[in-house]
């Protein structure tokens, strides 16, 4: 089976608005006939908010890439075997975003996520390996993975 998991846009929280502009400006450029200026941020629109990072997991041959998705069509990666991993931990993670405007007004965005790692030979959290929003969901899908690549778990972190 292969199981494939979103791990990170290109862009993610207030930095989105960033490729939101790109769109409005080829929305605009299209109107106004600029062909280069609409091609220009069309490419850049697309890129920033098409792109995107993540794990494909085939549990019958034992093995992941991960890889990038580029302007989500193309998918590039290379395959390695799961077993170069000694198991799987759930690490909780709290992402802070702030933007700074001319006059120096900051904006703060906080987001909890909890991530799914393979676990190297040192014991250390080495690459994620899906992205959950709760805590049991990330237990629930880590114990899966578990089960389907015979790895064991390593302490989860709250």
């Amino acid at each position: 089976m292969l199981v494939s998991n979103k791990i990170s846009r290109t862009l993610e929280g207030p930095y989105r608005f960033i490729g939101f502009y790109f769109v409005i400006a080829t929305v605009m450029a299209l109107f106004n006939q600029a062909w280069v200026l609409f091609s220009i941020h069309f490419v850049l629109g697309w890129f920033l908010l098409g792109s995107y990072s993540g794990v494909d997991i085939d549990t019958e041959k034992q093995q992941f890439r991960s890889f990038n998705m580029w302007f989500g069509v193309v998918k590039t990666g290379k395959w390695k075997s799961v077993h170069n991993f000694v198991g799987l931990t759930l690490v909780s993670m709290n992402k802070v975003y702030s933007l700074y405007s001319q006059s120096n007004r900051s904006t703060t965005s906080r987001k909890k996520e909890f991530r799914i790692y393979f676990v190297n030979e040192k014991k250390r959290p080495a690459i994620a390996v899906k992205k959950c929003v709760t805590h049991d969901e990330g237990q629930k899908c880590m114990d899966e993975l578990a089960i389907w690549l015979h790895l064991p778990v390593y302490s989860v972190m709250h």
